[in-house]
């Protein structure tokens, strides 16, 4: 378990280098923004979507919740490209790259936490054996709740993130 997390850390380490501290934080923004609000809008897409699916509607709340999240993470991103092209010769060239690093693993840090949190929701629970002896899962699996709890608070419109999220997956 720890191998797969790290190499997940490791990426995200590598990538912010690469993109730098200004873009890694609105990537963070990105994927908070696009997370807090698509559980905001989560019933408004729930029952825009819902006529036209089927009688299987098992994945109906998955599918909501990417339709608002993958263009919100986009749309923040290009944004965010935007303005470092506009601000690239600004910045600390060095500094900025290694600030990226950090922050780039704390991006994918939430991000393995809201994948084992979304797929707890489901009902997959680890083995014991796989976790058990885990350093970084115990450090890992918080941070989303946690992250959308304090969220909840910036963004009061809609209720509380955590309990939209079990009232929505059934958990």
């Amino acid at each position: 378990m720890d191998l797969i997390i790290g190499l997940f850390l490791f990426w995200g380490a590598y990538q912010g280098y690469r993109r730098g501290l200004l873009l890694e934080i609105i990537a963070v923004a990105a994927f908070v923004i696009a997370v807090v609000v698509s559980l905001k809008l989560l019933n408004v897409s729930l029952s825009m979507l819902s006529p036209y699916v089927g009688g299987n509607r098992r994945f109906l709340p998955y599918f909501g919740f990417s339709v608002i999240f993958f263009p919100i993470v986009f749309l923040v991103n290009r944004l965010g490209g935007l303005l470092r092209n506009s601000l690239r010769y600004t910045l600390l060239g060095r500094f900025d790259s290694l600030a990226g690093a950090i922050v780039g693993i704390f991006t994918w840090a939430f991000g393995v936490s809201v994948f084992l949190w979304l797929v707890g929701a489901v009902g997959i629970v680890f083995p014991l054996a796989t976790t058990g002896g885990s350093y970084l899962y115990p450090y890992i699996k918080p941070i989303a709740p946690f992250v959308l709890r304090k969220a909840s608070v910036l963004f009061p419109l809609g209720g509380d993130l955590i309990d939209s999220f079990r009232k929505a997956f059934g958990v």
